[in-house]
């Protein structure tokens, strides 16, 4: 059993042994106490009975030890106590007197958050030694005539013979402590240690003799000192040698954000201002976009009207002109292909400038070879969709039936409606364009050339 007592509060030493590498003010002590103290009543068995009652005497303890600088540290300690534990039982002629060494591995914990004061608590296993003197004796009545039997000696005897017990001898064992006590820091390595300990050294168990005073005959007897204790109160010095690691310096201040953002956030600067998000644009371009301001707008293209009424952004983009009946200019037939364009008023299916433009696809017809005409309807995006499709089938439908009406064969003229889908000038959605109202004349001719009446 004091093995394992042992085994356990070594291992509870070395579990508690943090890394030095973290250590702050820490390094070797030594440590100096006396104090009081007194051995726990105890029975007496065997060779010798009786109880016995400790009076109380000087103890003290000396230590070296190890600080790890978190609260925790270890030390090896060595104390002693001396006591007379009086009459056995209270038999006259009798005596014990015990002496306690104890040589232990304390593991100690300080509470260091008391400023100067630190409490501390402790555990500790290891060696004792108890050195006994006990004695018993038969001794003489009042009358001097008459013999005695000491009841606290049970060695063997005969009637005329006087008996005498005795122990002188030493016993070693496993036994455990504890500490509990106040520390005062005097100064960083200097503390004065008060505390008071427990030492448990359970049963000592020592040799003696029994001898008759007559014959001369020692007989040996053993003796068991029961449930041996010590409790002491101790004070002294404890000194740590080696400088004191100082204090770290206390953390700068907090800086407080002092920069206020557009929104009412206080930061630290602008750049961690959230985004300020910008207006939408209200001012609607000629093209159909949306800016802040009307100088933000693109430059309108100048737009030039044709001989023939057409409306162009180019004025080399003009068709041909004939100057006589007779004489055709050579670049009227000088293009496979030839454009004419009908523009619309808003939301009209119908145009006043159709018959001027089939009158020139007309004299086109005359002088050239006509191949076949297509006729694509248009309109802008002002509207649905599902609407400006059906309006731009009804403006190719009325062109093609101008055409059909002034001379031109039915079967070389198609016509369809592109709706909003393909715009001249490209706008938002919902924008009125007079240029995309428009019906494209498209002319192939089947042959190309100069013809020169």
């Amino acid at each position: 059993m004091k093995q394992k007592l042992l085994i356990a509060a070594a291992s509870a030493v070395l579990m508690a042994v943090p890394s030095l590498a973290s250590a702050q003010d820490s390094g070797w002590y030594l440590r100096g106490n006396a104090g009081y103290g007194v051995h726990t009543d105890s029975d007496i068995s065997d060779g010798i009975t009786g109880d016995v009652e400790s009076e109380g005497n000087v103890a003290g303890s000396v230590g070296v030890g190890y600080e790890f600088g978190n609260n925790w540290r270890v030390e090896l300690d060595g104390g002693q106590l001396f006591s007379d534990l009086g009459a056995i039982g209270q038999a006259p002629s009798s005596f014990a007197k015990l002496r306690t060494s104890t040589l232990m591995l304390n593991a100690i914990y300080d509470f260091n958050d008391f400023g100067r004061f630190k409490p501390f608590v402790g555990a500790g296993a290891g060696l004792l030694r108890g050195d006994a003197d006990i004695a018993a004796h038969d001794f003489l009545d009042s009358t001097g005539l008459g013999l005695i039997r000491t009841p606290a000696c049970n060695g063997p005897q005969s009637p005329a013979s006087a008996r005498t017990c005795e122990v002188s001898s030493q016993d070693t064992g496993v036994g455990w402590q504890l500490l509990a006590g106040l520390g005062y820091a005097i100064t960083d390595n200097l503390t004065w240690d008060t505390h008071y300990r427990y030492v448990d050294t359970g049963n000592l168990d020592f040799d003696g003799t029994s001898t008759d005073t007559i014959s001369g005959a020692v007989t040996p007897i053993n003796v068991t000192l029961e449930d041996v204790g010590v409790h002491s109160l101790l004070t002294g010095f404890r000194y740590r040698f080696g400088g004191s690691t100082p204090p770290p310096p206390p953390p700068p201040p907090p800086v407080e954000p002092d920069y206020t953002c557009w929104n009412g956030d206080v930061v630290f600067n602008a750049g961690q201002c959230p985004a300020e998000p910008r207006p939408e644009p209200t001012v609607r371009c000629w093209d159909g976009s949306t800016v802040f301001a009307q100088n933000e707008c693109p430059a309108q293209p100048e737009t030039f009207t044709c001989w023939d009424g057409t409306l162009v952004y180019d004025r080399a983009s003009c068709p041909a002109q004939v100057t006589q009946r007779g004489n055709v200019v050579a670049d009227l037939c000088g293009n496979q292909y030839r454009q004419e364009i009908i523009y619309y008023e808003f939301d009209k299916g119908q145009s006043a400038e159709t018959r001027n433009t089939v009158n020139r696809i007309l004299d086109t017809g005359e002088y050239c070879n006509v191949d076949n005409i297509r006729v694509v309807g248009h309109t802008d995006t002002s509207g649905s969709a599902a609407y400006n499709l059906a309006l731009s089938k009804r403006r190719a439908s009325d062109a093609r039936e101008e055409l059909i009406r002034q001379g031109i064969n039915s079967s070389i003229i198609t016509s369809e409606g592109k709706g909003e889908t393909e715009p001249f000038v490209d706008t938002g959605d919902g924008v009125k364009e007079q240029l995309n109202r428009r019906t494209e004349v498209l002319i192939t001719l089947s042959s190309i050339g100069a013809a020169i009446n």
